[in-house]
């Protein structure tokens, strides 16, 4: 990204020669800086999202469950007895963002698999890509999709094979009305502790819909 910060701010400022005066510089380039960064820090979350969505689909496929929990920053820090820990918190869709629709789907075998703009993602061999990887046991070879956005085109990419290679999703990283979302489409729409006559739960839904309900086991 810091390619893109040097090769956005020289546009800008080249622009800035025929449409501001020497004392406008700065601000222009300060305020690019932070839509930049805004940028980076969306592809991050969202990329976290998505690894965080694996490992939960993950946990209810192995039968895993919560050893502990605490909230956080406005979400929950969770620990798996498996698993590695995630962190999770309510979505809010960013009204200036503009980022693919990556979610989950269950299939008509009954496993879950990666979908992009409402279609299934495929491998190069035509295959849908399995949440919890090929074998579906242990989750070993599973690969989460990754995201970046393009340095030069500033469209959203995304990789199946850990970042090896790079497909366009079509879909350009700003907003609706031309500013960077702070949000951006998180995966996970409510995080909520349950408890019943069955013991604690949390349950998990994401943005499609679908709900995940793990037991909470904190002595075991």
């Amino acid at each position: 990204m810091k390619i893109l910060k040097s090769m956005v701010a020289a546009m800008l400022l080249a622009g800035a020669l025929t449409n501001t005066s020497c004392t406008d510089y700065q601000d222009e380039i300060d305020a690019l800086d932070f839509r930049v960064t805004t940028l980076e820090q969306l592809v991050s979350k969202y990329n976290s999202d998505i690894e965080n969505m694996r490992v939960v689909v993950q946990a209810v496929e192995q039968g895993d469950y919560i050893t502990g929990y605490k909230e956080e920053d406005g979400g929950y820090v969770i620990s798996f007895h498996k698993s590695d820990p995630i962190y999770i918190k309510d979505g809010v869709d960013g009204k200036d963002a503009e980022v693919p629709d990556i979610d989950i789907k269950k299939g008509d075998d009954g496993q879950y698999y990666w979908v992009i703009n409402g279609e299934w993602l495929e491998s190069d061999d035509g295959e849908r890509i399995r949440v919890n990887g090929k074998d579906g046991k242990d989750g070993k070879d599973a690969i989460a999709p990754q995201l970046r956005i393009n340095e030069e085109t500033g469209i959203w990419e995304i990789s199946t094979d850990g970042g090896k290679t790079w497909d366009s999703t079509g879909t350009k990283a700003v907003g609706k009305d031309g500013a960077d979302g702070k949000d951006g489409n998180q995966f996970f729409m409510t995080v909520t502790y349950e408890v019943n006559e069955q013991g604690e739960f949390m349950s998990i839904t994401t943005k499609s819909g679908q709900t995940f309900r793990i037991p909470i086991y904190k002595n075991a």
